[in-house]
C-alpha cells in the first residue's frame, strides 16, 4: 500500500490537498491506521487520483468531479464537451469585454463625452415598419439589426436611403426597440413586424460618431449633462436614432448617427 506521501508524489500534489479531498468525500483512502491515523492507499488509486488531477486541470470545479465519479466514458465525454462549451461563452464574454476597454482607450469614444449643444428641430407626424426587440426576448440589438437587413426588402413604400432605431415607451412603464425604415401611411406591414405612428413633435438632435458600440455612453451624456446645460427637459415619447448615407458601418470610426429626443 502507498503512504500519503508517496500517493502525493505521484501528482505532484501536497499531503493537505489529499487530505481535503478525504474530508470532502471525493478521494478517500483505502484504510487509516486505527492507532496513529495514517492514510493508506492501494496502487489502483494511483490512476483514480490521476483522473480527478485531469480534470482539474481542465477547469472542472470539485463538484463536477464528483458527479462524474464512476461515470462511463461516453458520460465524461458528454461533460467535458459541455465544460468546453461553457468555457468557449466565457472566452467570448472576456474578448467582448476587452474590446469594450480598448474602445473606451480610444479617442473616438472619449470625443462622445464632449458638451453638445442640441440642434431644434419639430418634425411633422411619420409612420415607420419594422422588426421590434424588447428587453425580454432571447438575442440583442444587433442581432435584431441583422435579421432586420435581411428582411427590410419586404417593407413596401419605403423611404430609401435611410433607417431608424426607435425606442418607444410603453404603457406598462416598460419599453421596445424597433429597426425601421419610414413608409406611407398606408403600407402593408409584413409578417412578423410592427408599424408605429410617430406623432409630431419637437425634438432636440444630437450628433453621435463612431461605432454604434458607444451609443449608450451618449445617451446618458443627453440625458445626464447636454439636456440640463441646454435648460431643456425631455418629454415623454419616441425618441429615435437616424441613419443615412452618413453611417459607413456598424464598427466605422466615422459613422455618423442622429439622436432625436422628444423635449418639453
Amino acid at each position: 500500500m502507498l503512504t500519503i506521501g508517496q500517493l502525493a508524489r505521484c501528482h505532484g500534489l501536497s499531503t493537505k490537498t489529499l487530505r481535503h479531498y478525504d474530508s470532502i468525500g471525493l478521494f478517500s483512502p483505502a484504510l487509516t491506521g486505527r492507532d496513529n491515523g495514517y492514510r493508506y492507499y492501494l496502487p489502483a488509486q494511483v490512476a483514480e487520483l490521476g483522473r480527478i488531477v485531469m480534470l482539474r486541470e481542465l477547469g472542472l470545479s470539485l463538484d463536477d468531479i464528483a458527479r462524474l465519479r464512476g461515470a462511463d466514458d461516453e458520460t465524461l465525454r458528454r461533460a467535458l464537451r459541455e465544460h468546453a462549451a461553457r468555457l468557449q461563452g466565457e472566452i467570448e464574454e472576456r474578448r467582448e469585454r476587452i474590446a469594450r476597454i480598448q474602445r473606451h482607450l480610444t479617442p473616438s469614444e472619449w470625443r462622445q463625452t464632449m458638451m453638445q449643444t442640441p440642434e431644434i428641430v419639430t418634425l411633422p407626424a411619420f409612420r415607420v415598419v419594422g422588426l421590434a426587440w424588447s428587453p425580454q426576448d432571447e438575442g440583442g440589438i444587433p442581432a435584431m439589426w441583422q435579421r432586420f437587413l435581411e428582411r427590410e426588402h419586404e417593407i413596401a413604400d419605403a423611404r430609401p436611403g435611410s433607417s431608424y432605431g426607435l425606442c418607444q415607451p410603453l404603457p406598462d412603464g416598460g419599453w421596445r426597440y424597433l429597426a425601421a425604415l419610414q413608409t406611407a401611411p398606408d403600407a402593408p406591414v409584413p409578417d412578423g413586424m410592427a408599424a408605429v405612428d410617430v406623432p409630431a413633435q419637437r425634438y432636440a438632435r444630437f450628433r453621435h460618431i463612431g461605432p454604434v458600440s458607444g451609443l449608450p455612453a451618449t445617451f446618458q451624456a443627453i440625458h445626464g449633462s447636454w439636456l440640463p446645460a441646454a435648460g431643456l427637459d425631455a418629454a415623454e415619447g419616441i425618441e429615435f436614432e437616424y441613419m443615412d448615407e452618413r453611417f459607413l458601418a456598424p464598427d466605422h470610426p466615422d459613422s455618423l448617427t442622429e439622436l432625436y429626443i422628444p423635449i418639453r
